[in-house]
């Protein structure tokens, strides 16, 4: 008798608990398709906070259905002068829809990907011969402080004036907060300004998502990027490439390093070409060679690329720049590249699927060397 009362409960509680259960998914689902739909009138019409709001709710989950919404977005008003001055346009909500579509990671987005990076590199030329103009017009007895935005923002420096920086570095990449008293929070366009992204923020999100993507055949409309008068542009498009890992890519890496002045973006290209073939040591040579340069840009990029390429055999020298490094960033980037070693050494890869002659296997954890 017990029993049966036990088994007439438990069978209460299952018809009880089918239709909940099914009823929370169904709300669920209701949920999320109220959600999407609210996204995409915030990416529509919204402001620059629904917009990044939007962004953000499009690229976490990586859903293929949003990259057409997120693509025409990204190239709304970027050829109108006005508009794209305005905070629903602003780069920072670019940079985020660049960003998102490479969160997606599909093929889809790669046309309007390489179509917006025109679209912004025309912008970013408009601007610096805009600037350049200024400077030649610009008296010599005159203090106007002009700064070329050729790096992603908020931080630009400058050589013109005895100091490398802006003293205020919102100002140097906000013009237009120098017109007026005070930075007003309260202002749509302020807060987009005050967070200091330019075009080449946008340049280079639009890279780092076709990095993502790895679609061979946008190699080729990123090559020409590696001549960009900007290096930060040129150091995005080496690294786009040495993601997307085609032979056309490193063959153009190749002739862009022979002929690259700029030893940051040579540390890159240099990675850019040894992740791909660890055969070409003379790269990672070089890679280690600047690991002890004297500007702490450089050390910095070698830094991040040893990181990456987790190589047990550079731990000897990584020790010995950790020792003399005196930028606190680059000493934690050094100690992070360390630990990525000693990994690769702690589990060295199977033989049969990667060899190479040029590559020598510590088995073991290493001694660490002597402070």
């Amino acid at each position: 008798m017990k029993s049966a009362k036990l088994m007439a409960l438990g069978l209460i509680a299952a018809m009880a608990a089918g239709p909940l259960m099914a009823g929370a998914e169904d709300d669920a689902k209701a949920y999320y398709a109220k959600r999407s739909e609210q996204a995409l009138k915030d990416l529509d019409f919204g402001t620059m906070e629904q917009k990044l709001l939007a962004t953000y709710y499009m690229g976490a989950p990586a859903r293929p259905q949003f990259v057409r919404p997120l693509g025409r977005e990204l190239l709304e008003n970027l050829e109108d002068p006005a508009l794209r001055n305005s905070a629903p346009n602003d780069p920072i909500v670019k940079s985020h829809i660049a960003w998102a579509l490479g969160q997606i990671g599909h093929d889809a987005a790669v046309p309007y990907l390489l179509e917006a990076a025109e679209k912004v590199n025309a912008i970013i030329e408009e601007k610096r011969k805009a600037v350049e103009a200024a400077r030649q017009k610009r008296s010599p007895e005159s203090h106007e402080f002009l700064i070329q935005q050729d790096e992603p923002g908020p931080f630009l420096s400058s050589t013109e004036v005895p100091f490398p920086y802006s003293p205020d570095v919102y100002w140097s990449v906000a013009d237009e907060f120098k017109s007026v008293p005070a930075v007003n929070l309260s202002a749509e366009d302020h807060r987009a300004r005050i967070e200091g992204y330019n075009y080449v923020n946008v340049l280079q999100h639009i890279f780092i998502a076709l990095g993502k993507i790895r679609q061979k055949e946008s190699a080729e409309k990123i090559v020409p990027y590696l001549d960009h008068p900007y290096p930060a542009v040129r150091q995005e498009a080496a690294l786009a490439l040495g993601k997307i890992g085609s032979l056309a890519a490193l063959e153009a890496l190749e002739r862009s390093f022979q002929n690259e002045k700029v030893p940051a973006v040579r540390a890159r290209i240099a990675f850019s070409i040894f992740l791909n073939d660890h055969t070409r040591v003379k790269y990672y040579q070089e890679i280690l060679t600047m690991l002890k340069d004297n500007d702490v840009r450089v050390r910095l990029e070698a830094a991040k690329a040893l990181r990456e390429l987790a190589l047990g055999e550079s731990i000897s020298p990584l020790f010995e720049a950790q020792r003399l490094e005196e930028s606190v960033l680059v000493r934690t980037v050094i100690d992070q590249a360390i630990e990525h070693a000693e990994r690769n050494n702690l589990f060295p890869p199977d033989a049969q699927f990667e060899t190479g002659p040029n590559r020598v296997w510590t088995y073991g954890r290493p001694v660490r060397p002597r402070n």
